[in-house]
């Protein structure tokens, strides 16, 4: 059965659905030997798709991993300043085959979703869908009700005004729930507020729980199903 050929690359594990689209536009990926475009169709029991000269096959199975993200570790396949990166807590066979869903700031730790599941990727990733992210956040300063308030009700930072937000407190952490995810937002939003964040951890994303039992660094195997 034909599908769209960056839909076919995402589905094998190979990249995310945006990055296959970036190496179809770069001239990276070939159907036939022929060089692809956005759009492309292809039968993956009949064509031979190649991404920068290696041939893709489809995945055999999906994989849903919860990592539990230390600080000190960036959200990339690598760094070209040699930093630790959340994939060399992977064992070899995993680390190829699966991607990080958003991304965590080198100083914040907590839940991080990696897969091969494109279709998961692009509706995680994707504002329309509005999926909820929780963060734990310790801050230096007591926050008053007033700035708790402003939280809950957006916050003008540099790229504009957030939307309301879900702000709770419980032993002296703020519980702050977004579905937006721009670039450092939650530090910016408390900075937005006059509070300084001496730590900050994602606990949720969707419905999905990070567990106590699961100690920083480390990941488990899950199922789409406990995130959706």
């Amino acid at each position: 059965m034909e599908e769209r050929v960056q839909k076919f690359i995402s589905s094998a594990g190979t990249a995310s659905r945006r990055k296959a689209e970036e190496f179809i536009k770069s001239g990276q990926v070939l159907i036939n030997g022929r060089k692809a475009k956005l759009g492309d169709k292809v039968d993956p029991a009949v064509d031979v798709v190649k991404v920068y000269g290696k041939i893709i096959k489809p995945a055999d199975d999906k994989i849903y991993l919860m990592l539990n993200k230390p600080k000190g570790y960036v959200v990339s396949k690598s760094d070209p300043k040699g930093k630790k990166t959340v994939f060399d807590l992977l064992p070899a066979d995993l680390k190829t085959k699966v991607w990080n869903i958003g991304r965590l700031d080198f100083d914040t730790e907590g839940l991080l979703i990696l897969t091969n599941d494109g279709e998961l990727t692009q509706e995680l990733s994707h504002p329309k869908y509005e999926h909820e992210k929780e963060y734990e956040v310790t801050t230096q300063e007591a926050p008053q009700d007033s700035q708790l308030e402003k939280l809950r009700s957006g916050v003008e930072i540099a790229t504009g005004t957030t939307y309301p937000a879900k702000v709770k407190t419980k032993n002296g952490k703020v519980y702050i729930t977004i579905h937006e995810g721009k670039k450092r937002q939650i530090r910016r939003m408390f900075a937005g507020v006059n509070l300084t964040v001496s730590n900050l951890k994602r606990v949720r994303i969707n419905k999905l729980l990070l567990p106590a039992n699961l100690t920083s660094g480390n990941f488990k195997k899950i199922t789409k199903e406990e995130i959706l």
